[in-house]
Protein backbone atom coordinates (compact mmCIF):
# COMPACT_ATOMS: atom_id res chain seq x y z
CA UNK A 1 0.00 0.00 0.00
CA UNK A 2 1.32 3.34 -0.94
CA UNK A 3 0.68 6.66 0.89
CA UNK A 4 0.57 9.82 -0.92
CA UNK A 5 1.74 13.02 0.80
CA UNK A 6 0.20 16.27 -0.26
CA UNK A 7 2.64 18.79 -0.55
CA UNK A 8 1.60 22.21 0.25
CA UNK A 9 3.69 25.36 0.35
CA UNK A 10 3.65 28.97 -0.33
CA UNK A 11 6.30 30.98 -1.46
CA UNK A 12 6.71 34.89 -2.16
CA UNK A 13 8.32 35.26 -5.51
CA UNK A 14 8.62 38.90 -5.65
CA UNK A 15 6.76 41.50 -3.06
CA UNK A 16 8.02 45.06 -4.61
CA UNK A 17 6.14 46.35 -8.04
CA UNK A 18 7.13 44.60 -11.16
CA UNK A 19 5.63 46.02 -14.64
CA UNK A 20 3.79 44.00 -17.04
CA UNK A 21 2.87 43.59 -20.00
CA UNK A 22 -1.14 41.86 -21.29
CA UNK A 23 -2.31 40.78 -24.78
CA UNK A 24 -5.89 39.82 -25.09
CA UNK A 25 -7.77 38.28 -27.94
CA UNK A 26 -8.75 40.44 -30.93
CA UNK A 27 -4.74 42.11 -30.70
CA UNK A 28 -5.65 44.28 -27.72
CA UNK A 29 -2.75 44.73 -25.28
CA UNK A 30 -1.75 46.68 -22.38
CA UNK A 31 1.80 47.94 -21.35
CA UNK A 32 1.57 50.18 -18.05
CA UNK A 33 0.14 47.39 -15.96
CA UNK A 34 2.31 47.05 -12.02
CA UNK A 35 1.64 44.06 -10.40
CA UNK A 36 3.48 43.18 -6.69
CA UNK A 37 3.04 40.79 -3.94
CA UNK A 38 3.66 37.53 -6.32
CA UNK A 39 2.97 34.94 -4.46
CA UNK A 40 3.40 31.48 -5.38
CA UNK A 41 1.44 27.93 -3.42
CA UNK A 42 1.96 24.22 -4.39
CA UNK A 43 -0.46 22.29 -3.42
CA UNK A 44 0.57 18.93 -4.83
CA UNK A 45 0.96 19.24 -8.57
CA UNK A 46 -0.92 22.25 -8.84
CA UNK A 47 0.75 25.83 -8.82
CA UNK A 48 -1.16 28.97 -8.30
CA UNK A 49 0.56 32.14 -9.12
CA UNK A 50 -1.59 35.16 -7.33
CA UNK A 51 -0.44 38.48 -8.32
CA UNK A 52 -1.72 41.41 -6.86
CA UNK A 53 -2.86 44.15 -8.88
CA UNK A 54 -4.47 46.30 -6.90
CA UNK A 55 -2.17 49.19 -6.71
CA UNK A 56 -3.29 50.19 -10.30
CA UNK A 57 -6.32 51.61 -8.79
CA UNK A 58 -4.43 53.77 -6.48
CA UNK A 59 -4.27 57.41 -8.21
CA UNK A 60 -6.00 59.86 -8.40
CA UNK A 61 -5.63 60.66 -11.78
CA UNK A 62 -8.76 58.26 -13.10
CA UNK A 63 -7.29 59.01 -16.69
CA UNK A 64 -4.05 57.27 -16.04
CA UNK A 65 -3.08 54.55 -18.15
CA UNK A 66 -2.38 52.48 -15.42
CA UNK A 67 -6.32 53.20 -14.08
CA UNK A 68 -7.35 52.70 -17.18
CA UNK A 69 -5.77 49.57 -18.10
CA UNK A 70 -6.78 47.94 -14.86
CA UNK A 71 -10.19 48.78 -15.90
CA UNK A 72 -9.63 47.08 -18.82
CA UNK A 73 -8.82 44.14 -17.72
CA UNK A 74 -11.64 43.95 -14.97
CA UNK A 75 -13.56 44.36 -17.72
CA UNK A 76 -12.31 41.79 -20.31
CA UNK A 77 -10.70 39.43 -17.90
CA UNK A 78 -11.91 36.65 -20.33
CA UNK A 79 -10.29 38.06 -23.30
CA UNK A 80 -7.03 37.29 -21.85
CA UNK A 81 -4.43 35.64 -23.82
CA UNK A 82 -1.58 36.00 -22.03
CA UNK A 83 0.40 38.09 -19.61
CA UNK A 84 4.24 38.90 -19.71
CA UNK A 85 6.17 39.90 -16.67
CA UNK A 86 10.18 41.15 -17.51
CA UNK A 87 11.55 40.35 -13.74
CA UNK A 88 14.07 38.00 -14.22
CA UNK A 89 13.60 37.20 -10.20
CA UNK A 90 10.02 36.21 -10.88
CA UNK A 91 11.76 34.41 -13.46
CA UNK A 92 13.86 32.61 -11.62
CA UNK A 93 11.78 31.40 -8.87
CA UNK A 94 9.08 30.41 -11.01
CA UNK A 95 11.14 27.69 -12.88
CA UNK A 96 13.12 26.60 -9.71
CA UNK A 97 9.62 25.54 -8.09
CA UNK A 98 8.24 24.42 -11.47
CA UNK A 99 11.27 22.25 -11.75
CA UNK A 100 10.96 20.73 -8.34
CA UNK A 101 6.99 19.31 -9.16
CA UNK A 102 6.94 16.14 -11.06
CA UNK A 103 4.15 16.85 -14.26
CA UNK A 104 3.04 20.42 -12.87
CA UNK A 105 -0.04 22.39 -13.80
CA UNK A 106 0.18 25.95 -13.51
CA UNK A 107 -2.97 28.28 -12.85
CA UNK A 108 -2.98 32.23 -12.31
CA UNK A 109 -4.97 34.75 -10.30
CA UNK A 110 -4.96 38.38 -10.89
CA UNK A 111 -6.13 39.72 -7.79
CA UNK A 112 -8.14 43.17 -8.77
CA UNK A 113 -9.51 43.94 -5.04
CA UNK A 114 -13.04 44.87 -4.72
CA UNK A 115 -13.00 44.48 -8.73
CA UNK A 116 -12.54 40.57 -8.54
CA UNK A 117 -9.70 37.51 -8.69
CA UNK A 118 -9.81 36.00 -12.12
CA UNK A 119 -8.12 32.65 -11.93
CA UNK A 120 -6.48 31.04 -15.22
CA UNK A 121 -5.19 27.51 -16.22
CA UNK A 122 -1.77 29.07 -17.85
CA UNK A 123 1.81 27.42 -19.61
CA UNK A 124 4.07 29.48 -18.71
CA UNK A 125 7.81 29.41 -21.16
CA UNK A 126 10.78 31.46 -20.27
CA UNK A 127 11.06 34.58 -23.00
CA UNK A 128 13.90 35.42 -24.82
CA UNK A 129 14.73 38.62 -23.66
CA UNK A 130 14.14 37.51 -19.66
CA UNK A 131 11.12 37.10 -17.80
CA UNK A 132 8.56 34.88 -18.40
CA UNK A 133 4.73 34.76 -20.45
CA UNK A 134 2.00 32.74 -18.85
CA UNK A 135 0.00 31.74 -21.71
CA UNK A 136 -3.69 31.47 -20.56
CA UNK A 137 -4.77 27.78 -21.48
CA UNK A 138 -8.66 28.19 -19.96
CA UNK A 139 -10.37 30.65 -18.12
CA UNK A 140 -11.33 29.09 -14.87
CA UNK A 141 -15.03 29.95 -13.35
CA UNK A 142 -13.50 32.01 -10.14
CA UNK A 143 -15.88 32.46 -7.77
CA UNK A 144 -16.21 28.25 -7.15
CA UNK A 145 -12.28 27.97 -7.73
CA UNK A 146 -11.24 30.44 -5.66
CA UNK A 147 -13.67 29.56 -3.08
CA UNK A 148 -12.18 25.73 -2.96
CA UNK A 149 -8.56 27.50 -3.00
CA UNK A 150 -9.55 29.73 0.24
CA UNK A 151 -10.83 26.81 1.71
CA UNK A 152 -7.55 24.59 1.03
CA UNK A 153 -5.77 27.05 2.51
CA UNK A 154 -7.90 27.48 5.88
CA UNK A 155 -7.11 23.57 5.94
CA UNK A 156 -3.48 24.23 5.73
Amino acid sequence: MSVSIMCFMKHALRKTPSHLHLAYKYGEGSDSLIGRNFMLEVDGHTLTLTVDLTPNFHTRNKSASTYVDAINLAHNHHKLRYLQCTDNLVRTRLIRAWEQVANPRMRMCLDLGERGRFLYFVLPHSLFMGGVQLDVQQVLDSAAVLQSLEHSLEEH
